[in-house]
């Protein structure tokens, strides 16, 4: 599991040196030789939308997104069991729900360009796929884990 977390990270952080290697090209372009690019904005949105969700991933891995764990915190045994249970449930058909939903829509935008770069608009959503199944193989993991490997809170109680 830690070479595809590692791929995961690579990939963000390439990504967002990319993004800001264009960037900075665009503002030199614009406000120091007054010869702005046509493709350097759109290919930052591009690797934005990439660095996020390779880098959503990765942290999906590490376990590291913001919650809130007020109601996690209180409980014990077998009602702290269900409801980590019922949120990684919920969780992993959410993350199903948009990689079906864009599959569908880079079938569905497979023809619409982009202005400036004319690639395929799909190229976008495949960072959203990719991400997604990272995100759906990593939570996948967690829910065997834990399914496994009961806190040691909770086997004190059963």
């Amino acid at each position: 599991m830690r070479p595809l977390i590692r791929a995961y990270d690579m990939g963000a952080l390439i990504c967002f040196c990319a993004m800001m290697g264009c960037v900075l090209l665009e503002v030199a372009a614009r406000n120091i030789f007054h010869f702005p690019t046509t493709w350097a904005e759109e290919l930052s949105r591009f690797m934005c939308v990439w660095t996020v969700f390779l880098g959503s991933a990765a942290a999906w891995a590490r376990n590291t997104h913001i919650v809130i764990n007020i109601l996690p915190r209180r409980l014990k045994g077998l009602p702290k069991r269900a409801l980590t249970l019922m949120n990684q449930t919920l969780s992993a058909i959410f993350i199903l729900s948009v990689w079906v939903g864009t599959i569908y829509i880079m079938i569905e935008q497979y023809e619409a360009k982009t202005t400036a770069l004319e690639i395929s608009i799909s190229w976008f959503y495949l960072g959203l796929s990719v991400g997604s199944t990272g995100m759906l193989i990593f939570h996948g993991h967690i829910m065997i884990d834990s399914l496994r490997n009961p806190t040691p809170s909770e086997k004190a109680t059963s």
